[in-house]
This record gives C-alpha cells, structure tokens and sequence, in this order.
C-alpha cells in the first residue's frame, strides 16, 4: 500500500500500549481492575446537568455555529469574572474545543509552526507532546514542579533558561500539575511571564484542575495583565463538573488568535456538539455547591492514600497540593532494571496505575495514582493492594 506519514508514525504510543497484553490477560483470568490510571472522576455532573435534556430538545441534535453557542461562551464569561476575577475575558477570547486537548491543538496550530520548540515543564499531562508534535513543533524538558516541591526558592528563569534556544517559541505548564498536583505559586507564575517576555514566548497555561485545590489559592496566570496577549489558558469541563464524557473544554486566548484557530477548529470537529454545550451551561448555573461536595469527597480520598502510603518504608512522593493523583517514586523497588515488572505485578494485583515514563524523560520509575477514579473504598482497597504486592 502507499506509505502512511511520518507523523502517524512517531507519535507517541497510548500510555498503556505495552501493558495492554498483560491488562487483557489479567481480566481473561477473572481479575477485577481498579483503574488509578487514568484522570476520570466516579463522581455525577450537577444533576440537572445530564445527557437526558437532549431528548425534550430536538433541535441539541443538530449542527451548531462552528464558533461556539453564545450562552455558554458568554456562561463562561460570567463564572470566570465571579469566580476567578478574570473580568476581562470576554466572550471574543474564549476557544471552544471538545474537550481541553481541542482547544490546545487549535491554539497550538495557530501559534506553531513547524521546527518551533516547546518547553514543557516535567513531569507533564502525557497527551500535551503529542498535541504539540501534531502542531509540527519540537520538544525540550525542564523538570520544573517536583524542583518546587523540593526547593520553594528555586530560580524559575533558570530551570527554564537552561532549557532555551534558538528555535524556542513557547513554555507549557500546568497548575495544579498533572501528575504531581504542584500548585504553582504567583510569583512562580510571574517568573515563567518575565522569562517569556524576556524571549518574546508563547504560554501555554494548563488550569483545567483550577476548582481542585487543597492547600491555599490557585493563582491563574491570567491574573497577569502582561499575560493577557500572549498565554493561552486552558480549561475544561472534564475536571470542573465531572463532564469528561460531554468533551467540552475551552482556551483563553488572545483577540487576534481566535480567528485563526476557529478555522483550524472547524477543519477538525466544524462544531462542538451542541448537546454537550448545553450540559455546560446548565453545569455552570448549578455547580457551586456541588463544586464544594466534590472538593471535600476529593480531599478524603487524597488523605486516605497519603496515609497509607506514608507508611511504605522508602516510598517517595509530595503530598499533592491540588488535582486528582500522588506522584510516586518506586525507585528502591525497581532499581536500575524496567519499571514494566512493578506495573505488571500491579495488574496481577489488580490494580492499574499510570507508568512514569509517559510523563518526562526523568520519570521512568515513577507512576501516577489518580484518586478520584473509583469511590473512596475502592480506591482504598486497591492502596492496600499495591502496598501488599510492594
């Protein structure tokens, strides 16, 4: 047949492609799987928010404007001038995508062009390389938030300067990072704007955990009038009203972008369905006090696992100070062979976690445990697994 393209051929692997035979095995034996691997929550959207609407209106079935329905752009508009103070982001600045990782790709072809690099701040959202390697750029690493954790003090404009070159034209990161749940303090935030004013750069600032935050303040980086032309800000439906399954998530991003990425976007997916749009707005009137149910159901589950796996000799990690996972270092029981082993003795166990090497080049013999996946006791469970097979 033709040759299929070089693209195609050096995306990244799914996370899990080794393992899959290995997951495929385990359950043919009868083995129940609780999956920490993946950022899902158990939790229900809003009631009202529900796919049920769509059959009392018939016209959620049809096409809808390539740019987005007005009432949830300008929904969106309103809940971050409330609830962020973000009073400048207007209905013109919001990039509708299904799901975050649209909205990211759609910005990312508008701003990139090929042999551009990127540094992404590791560890990292394990789906942000291969977006950006689509967008025909090229990536660098700079291990950022667990040198946060280790060192609050820690020259931001150096780690990410040691990291720049001529080709640079962006820094990604995210807060509360996925995997490790780093809350990227203000001032960090600033540091990162200075250094990309500094070298004319892009941002690109991952916020969709911005409602999940278990020790002081998230800080947006849209807080920075200086940001405002040159950071696009991620959001999404996914992680704010357990709606991953709608796939609708939204980017702040510049006037003088839109345009531009609404064409690149209707190349794509032409709208974003309208159904889904409307369990957004619905979710929006309605989720204030489900926002704060879930927050506390979250915090358990996280403490649950802190405590439990704080009395593993020799395990290492942060406690997470936002998101939905714990970043761990099972080093001392992988040593310098592969880190496949451990994950396959975890499915035998029954238990699936996220490998580490699909989250930066330093991360091997890490894995991300994501929390809010299963109820609390299964989740549990599944801990006291883990920790039986260690």
């Amino acid at each position: 047949m033709p040759r299929i393209s070089t693209l195609s051929r050096t995306l990244r692997p799914p996370v899990f492609a080794e393992l899959e035979g290995t997951i495929a095995r385990a359950r043919a034996r009868g083995t129940a799987i609780t999956s920490l691997h993946i950022g899902d929550t158990c939790a229900l959207p809003p009631e009202p928010a529900r796919f049920s609407l769509a059959d009392e209106r018939p016209a959620l079935y049809l096409y809808g404007a390539t740019t987005g329905a007005p009432p949830l752009k300008e929904a969106i508009s309103a809940h971050l001038a409330a609830a962020r103070g973000h009073g400048w982001v207007t209905p013109g600045r919001i990039l509708l995508g299904v799901g975050a990782t649209h909205a990211l790709f759609c910005a990312g072809k508008t701003i990139l062009d090929p042999g551009d690099e990127v540094i992404l701040c590791a560890p990292y959202w394990p789906l942000a390389p291969g977006v950006f390697h689509a967008c025909g750029a090229a990536l660098v690493e700079a291990d950022l938030t667990q040198a946060l954790y280790a060192d609050p003090g820690a020259d931001v404009g150096a780690i990410l300067g040691a990291r720049l070159g001529p080709r640079t034209r962006a820094v990604y990161f995210s807060s509360p990072n996925n995997p490790d749940g780093k809350v990227v303090s203000a001032a960090h935030l600033e540091a990162i704007l200075r250094f990309a004013e500094a070298h004319d750069l892009w941002i690109f600032a991952d916020e969709v955990y911005a409602d999940i935050v278990y020790e002081g303040a998230h800080a947006s980086m849209g807080a920075f009038e200086a940001a405002r032309d040159r950071a696009v800000i991620l959001h999404s439906f996914s992680k704010s009203h357990a709606l991953a399954g709608a796939r609708v998530g939204y980017a702040i991003v510049p006037e003088a972008v839109l345009g531009a990425a609404h064409r690149v976007s209707t190349h794509t997916v032409f709208n974003v369905p309208l159904a889904s749009q409307e369990l957004c707005v619905i979710a929006l009137g309605h989720g204030a006090a489900w926002s704060r149910r879930i927050l506390e159901e979250y915090r358990q589950a996280k403490d649950g696992v802190v405590a439990a796996l704080s009395r593993v000799p020799r395990l290492s990690f942060h406690v997470p100070e936002g998101g939905a996972y714990l970043f761990v270092d099972f080093r001392p029981w992988i040593g310098e062979g592969p880190a496949r082993a451990l994950w396959e003795r975890f499915i035998d166990a029954g238990v699936l976690v996220a490998p580490g090497a699909a989250f930066g080049e330093s991360y091997a013999s890490w894995a991300r445990i994501c929390f809010t996946g299963a109820p609390r006791g299964e989740v549990l469970g599944a801990i006291d697994r883990l920790v039986e097979t260690l």
